[in-house]
């Protein structure tokens, strides 16, 4: 399988690896500051569930000259996803499949309005990974998987052929024929932790201790479960059991990546998690009171 990685950052540098160590056919599409640390470094995980790299990894800067791709991953953060539509139109070819891992749903509109419903899987990834000074991934935790599933029938078999490369990669991967519902899941999870953590600059630990930020995060997951209802995806009662789980199985520690970007003064994905909640309700009129009060007061903030 050939495979193209748009947004060779530490997720998709690292699922890079782990497929092409598989035997995939991998290329990053890279701007040219990470060409060159690719270049003179090559590319390496630094990983709990086991190191790799790439000493020589294809490297291309000019997407006219990239070798055709059964499928792009796209997995650059959502406040990027405009600038590169340009090079994923040069990329793009009639036997060509788009897998974004972005978190939210907003960038599904934007691909599918530019290249079809058609072109466009479903996808998300859940790992905590970051790059280090010399652009090698530092993976720190054991959670490292990749989700994927067809949105049209007509997806169905390139899904299956990346489901058989990923799983002879180290990695953990899931084809799920409820993708979509997966995507909204893992929206509604990261939209109330990456909010109430970063409005509050909180850890999940300081989080839980208190019934007040705990009814909070109860109110922000109701509101983003009534979301999903009108936009005709069934999150159910399991769903958010699930949520509390995930929530309560965290290191004290833990928190959003949200959080983690707005401590470090960078670009922040509030308008393509809180701020495209909000669109999404008002186009149903629906009554989002703790979405909006978030929204508001990082709004502010990231101003300041």
């Amino acid at each position: 399988m050939n495979i193209s990685i748009v947004g060779a950052g530490a997720l998709g540098s690292y699922f890079g690896v782990r497929w092409s160590k598989a035997g995939a056919n991998v290329q990053f599409i890279v701007r040219e500051k990470r060409a060159a640390q690719l270049q003179d470094n090559g590319l390496k995980i630094n990983s709990m569930n086991g190191d790799d790299q790439i000493e020589n990894p294809v490297i291309v800067t000019d997407p006219t000259q990239a070798a055709p791709a059964d499928i792009i991953v796209v997995s650059v953060k959502g406040y990027h996803l405009e600038s590169v539509i340009d090079t994923l139109e040069k990329l793009v070819d009639a036997h060509t499949y788009i897998l974004p891992i972005l978190n939210g749903v907003k960038h599904y509109d934007v691909l599918t309005n530019h290249f079809g419903k058609k072109k466009v899987l479903g996808g998300l990834a859940n790992i905590i990974a970051t790059l280090d000074d010399n652009g090698h991934v530092k993976h720190t935790s054991k959670i490292d998987e990749i989700r994927f599933g067809p949105l049209d029938e007509g997806q169905i078999e390139i899904c299956e052929q990346l489901a058989e490369i990923s799983a002879a990669a180290n990695m953990t991967s899931v084809y799920s024929d409820k993708i979509l519902t997966d995507i909204w899941y893992k929206y509604m999870f990261i939209t109330a932790f990456s909010g109430i953590t970063t409005v509050s600059n909180m850890e999940i630990g300081e989080l839980l201790v208190h019934e007040e930020t705990k009814d909070i995060i109860q109110q922000l997951l109701h509101e983003m479960r009534q979301i999903a209802f009108c936009e005709k995806v069934d999150l159910t009662v399991q769903h958010l059991e699930k949520a509390w789980k995930t929530l309560y199985s965290l290191p004290a520690s833990a928190t959003s990546s949200m959080h983690q970007d707005y401590r470090k003064g960078l670009h922040v994905e509030l308008e393509h998690l809180q701020g495209a909640a909000i669109e999404l309700a008002s186009k149903h009129q629906l009554d989002i009171p703790h979405l909006k009060t978030i929204y508001g007061i990082l709004k502010a903030k990231i101003s300041l």
